[in-house]
Protein backbone atom coordinates (compact mmCIF):
# COMPACT_ATOMS: atom_id res chain seq x y z
CA UNK A 1 0.00 0.00 0.00
CA UNK A 2 3.15 2.21 0.41
CA UNK A 3 3.69 1.97 -3.05
CA UNK A 4 0.16 2.85 -3.77
CA UNK A 5 -0.04 5.99 -1.83
CA UNK A 6 3.37 7.14 -3.47
CA UNK A 7 1.75 6.61 -7.33
CA UNK A 8 -1.48 9.29 -6.08
CA UNK A 9 1.43 11.20 -4.77
CA UNK A 10 2.97 11.91 -7.81
CA UNK A 11 0.04 11.44 -9.90
CA UNK A 12 -2.14 14.54 -7.42
CA UNK A 13 1.20 16.45 -7.41
CA UNK A 14 1.42 16.18 -11.21
CA UNK A 15 -2.44 17.22 -11.73
CA UNK A 16 -1.51 20.31 -9.74
CA UNK A 17 1.03 21.25 -11.52
CA UNK A 18 -0.70 20.81 -15.25
CA UNK A 19 -3.44 22.37 -13.35
CA UNK A 20 -1.35 25.63 -12.46
CA UNK A 21 0.25 25.36 -15.91
CA UNK A 22 -3.33 25.82 -17.25
CA UNK A 23 -4.51 28.75 -15.29
CA UNK A 24 -1.02 30.76 -16.80
CA UNK A 25 -1.90 29.76 -19.85
CA UNK A 26 -5.89 31.27 -19.52
CA UNK A 27 -4.06 34.05 -17.99
CA UNK A 28 -1.40 34.92 -21.22
CA UNK A 29 -4.48 33.78 -23.66
CA UNK A 30 -6.42 36.68 -21.90
CA UNK A 31 -3.04 39.37 -22.06
CA UNK A 32 -2.46 38.53 -25.33
CA UNK A 33 -6.03 39.03 -26.57
CA UNK A 34 -6.10 42.20 -24.62
CA UNK A 35 -2.60 43.09 -26.58
CA UNK A 36 -4.49 41.76 -29.28
CA UNK A 37 -7.49 44.32 -28.99
CA UNK A 38 -4.93 47.42 -28.13
CA UNK A 39 -3.20 46.66 -30.97
CA UNK A 40 -6.26 46.61 -33.34
CA UNK A 41 -7.09 50.25 -31.96
CA UNK A 42 -3.40 51.07 -32.50
CA UNK A 43 -3.71 50.69 -35.79
CA UNK A 44 -7.23 52.15 -36.09
CA UNK A 45 -5.91 55.05 -35.05
CA UNK A 46 -3.03 55.19 -37.08
CA UNK A 47 -4.67 54.48 -40.13
CA UNK A 48 -2.99 56.61 -42.67
CA UNK A 49 -2.04 56.28 -46.30
CA UNK A 50 1.30 54.62 -45.61
CA UNK A 51 0.58 51.20 -47.45
CA UNK A 52 4.12 49.89 -45.63
CA UNK A 53 3.16 50.71 -42.11
CA UNK A 54 -0.40 49.44 -42.94
CA UNK A 55 1.78 45.95 -44.04
CA UNK A 56 3.72 46.09 -41.05
CA UNK A 57 0.49 46.65 -38.55
CA UNK A 58 -1.06 43.40 -40.67
CA UNK A 59 1.89 41.36 -40.30
CA UNK A 60 1.72 42.31 -36.07
CA UNK A 61 -1.87 41.50 -36.22
CA UNK A 62 -1.36 38.28 -37.94
CA UNK A 63 1.55 37.10 -36.16
CA UNK A 64 -0.27 37.88 -32.39
CA UNK A 65 -3.22 35.63 -33.91
CA UNK A 66 -1.07 32.93 -34.84
CA UNK A 67 0.69 33.40 -31.05
CA UNK A 68 -2.49 32.89 -29.86
CA UNK A 69 -4.12 30.53 -31.64
CA UNK A 70 -0.41 28.80 -30.67
CA UNK A 71 -1.49 29.56 -27.00
CA UNK A 72 -5.06 27.70 -27.75
CA UNK A 73 -3.31 24.82 -29.10
CA UNK A 74 -0.75 24.18 -26.26
CA UNK A 75 -3.87 24.57 -23.63
CA UNK A 76 -5.97 21.87 -25.41
CA UNK A 77 -2.86 19.77 -25.25
CA UNK A 78 -3.08 20.43 -21.06
CA UNK A 79 -6.37 19.54 -21.01
CA UNK A 80 -6.02 16.45 -22.68
CA UNK A 81 -2.77 15.28 -20.72
CA UNK A 82 -5.15 16.41 -17.65
CA UNK A 83 -7.78 14.51 -18.76
CA UNK A 84 -5.33 11.30 -19.37
CA UNK A 85 -4.14 11.79 -15.55
CA UNK A 86 -7.80 12.07 -14.31
CA UNK A 87 -8.12 8.79 -16.25
CA UNK A 88 -5.13 7.02 -15.04
CA UNK A 89 -5.86 8.29 -11.37
CA UNK A 90 -9.52 7.11 -11.28
CA UNK A 91 -7.86 3.37 -13.03
CA UNK A 92 -5.26 3.57 -10.23
CA UNK A 93 -7.62 4.36 -7.82
CA UNK A 94 -9.84 1.50 -8.86
CA UNK A 95 -6.61 -0.95 -8.74
CA UNK A 96 -6.18 0.54 -4.81
CA UNK A 97 -9.88 -0.56 -4.25
CA UNK A 98 -9.24 -4.02 -4.89
CA UNK A 99 -5.67 -4.44 -3.93
CA UNK A 100 -7.10 -3.20 0.16
CA UNK A 101 -10.06 -5.88 -0.62
CA UNK A 102 -7.43 -8.68 -1.03
CA UNK A 103 -5.46 -7.41 1.44
CA UNK A 104 -8.30 -7.48 3.85
CA UNK A 105 -9.06 -11.16 2.46
CA UNK A 106 -5.26 -12.22 3.11
CA UNK A 107 -5.55 -10.85 6.53
CA UNK A 108 -8.85 -12.25 7.62
CA UNK A 109 -6.80 -15.76 6.26
CA UNK A 110 -3.87 -15.12 8.76
CA UNK A 111 -6.29 -14.71 11.36
CA UNK A 112 -8.09 -17.90 10.47
CA UNK A 113 -4.60 -19.47 10.38
CA UNK A 114 -3.04 -18.00 13.74
CA UNK A 115 -6.21 -19.08 15.36
CA UNK A 116 -6.17 -22.67 14.15
CA UNK A 117 -2.10 -22.82 14.80
CA UNK A 118 -2.86 -21.58 18.34
CA UNK A 119 -5.43 -24.40 18.84
CA UNK A 120 -3.03 -26.90 17.62
CA UNK A 121 -0.46 -25.79 20.07
CA UNK A 122 -2.86 -26.03 22.64
CA UNK A 123 -4.00 -29.89 21.77
CA UNK A 124 0.01 -30.40 21.38
CA UNK A 125 0.54 -29.46 24.64
CA UNK A 126 -2.37 -31.30 26.21
CA UNK A 127 -0.85 -34.36 23.92
CA UNK A 128 2.19 -33.93 25.24
CA UNK A 129 0.97 -33.66 28.92
CA UNK A 130 -1.20 -37.14 28.52
CA UNK A 131 2.40 -38.75 27.46
CA UNK A 132 4.49 -37.46 30.13
CA UNK A 133 1.67 -38.69 32.51
CA UNK A 134 1.44 -42.07 30.71
CA UNK A 135 5.16 -42.26 30.78
CA UNK A 136 5.53 -41.78 34.71
CA UNK A 137 2.42 -44.36 35.14
CA UNK A 138 4.63 -46.60 32.98
CA UNK A 139 8.00 -46.00 34.93
CA UNK A 140 6.10 -46.79 38.35
CA UNK A 141 4.27 -49.64 36.81
CA UNK A 142 7.96 -51.58 35.13
CA UNK A 143 8.84 -50.47 38.88
CA UNK A 144 5.93 -52.88 40.64
CA UNK A 145 6.59 -55.50 38.10
CA UNK A 146 10.31 -55.46 38.64
CA UNK A 147 9.26 -56.01 42.29
CA UNK A 148 6.80 -58.38 41.73
CA UNK A 149 9.03 -61.03 39.66
CA UNK A 150 11.71 -60.23 42.59
CA UNK A 151 8.73 -61.45 44.97
CA UNK A 152 7.87 -64.17 42.64
CA UNK A 153 11.29 -65.74 42.54
CA UNK A 154 11.19 -65.69 45.89
CA UNK A 155 8.14 -67.37 46.85
CA UNK A 156 9.20 -69.84 44.14
CA UNK A 157 12.08 -70.13 45.89
CA UNK A 158 10.71 -70.15 49.42
CA UNK A 159 8.20 -72.88 47.79
CA UNK A 160 11.08 -75.17 46.95
CA UNK A 161 12.68 -75.22 50.42
CA UNK A 162 9.66 -75.92 51.83
CA UNK A 163 9.22 -78.76 49.31
CA UNK A 164 12.46 -79.62 49.93
CA UNK A 165 11.82 -79.61 54.03
CA UNK A 166 8.54 -81.75 53.83
CA UNK A 167 10.61 -84.38 51.43
CA UNK A 168 13.55 -84.24 53.75
CA UNK A 169 10.51 -84.71 56.62
CA UNK A 170 8.55 -87.74 55.09
CA UNK A 171 12.29 -89.75 54.45
CA UNK A 172 12.86 -89.23 58.23
CA UNK A 173 9.57 -90.49 58.97
CA UNK A 174 10.12 -93.47 56.33
CA UNK A 175 13.72 -94.57 58.12
CA UNK A 176 12.06 -94.16 61.77
CA UNK A 177 9.24 -96.61 60.85
CA UNK A 178 10.63 -99.09 58.08
CA UNK A 179 14.50 -99.14 59.45
CA UNK A 180 15.36 -101.62 56.53
CA UNK A 181 13.81 -100.10 53.32
CA UNK A 182 16.24 -98.48 51.19
CA UNK A 183 16.37 -95.09 50.82
CA UNK A 184 19.29 -94.39 48.38
CA UNK A 185 16.37 -94.58 45.15
CA UNK A 186 14.38 -92.11 47.37
CA UNK A 187 15.26 -88.41 46.18
CA UNK A 188 13.50 -84.86 45.48
CA UNK A 189 15.42 -85.20 42.04
CA UNK A 190 13.67 -88.32 41.12
CA UNK A 191 10.40 -89.43 39.53
CA UNK A 192 8.08 -92.46 39.15
CA UNK A 193 7.59 -93.12 35.49
CA UNK A 194 5.87 -96.45 34.27
CA UNK A 195 6.18 -98.08 37.79
CA UNK A 196 10.17 -97.23 37.67
CA UNK A 197 12.12 -94.20 40.03
CA UNK A 198 14.10 -92.85 37.26
CA UNK A 199 16.05 -89.21 37.85
CA UNK A 200 13.67 -86.11 37.08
Amino acid sequence: MDLHLARQMVLSLEFSTQHRRLEKLEGKVKELLSQQESLRSDYEALQDPNGMLKDMLEESKMARVQQVQETINTEMLMGEAVTALDFQLTETTGKAIQLEAKNAYMRQQNANLTEALAESDRKLKEAESTIAALTTEKVALETDKTGFEAEKTKLWEEAADTFAEGFDFALEQLKCAFPEVDRSQLSIEFKVVDGKVVRA
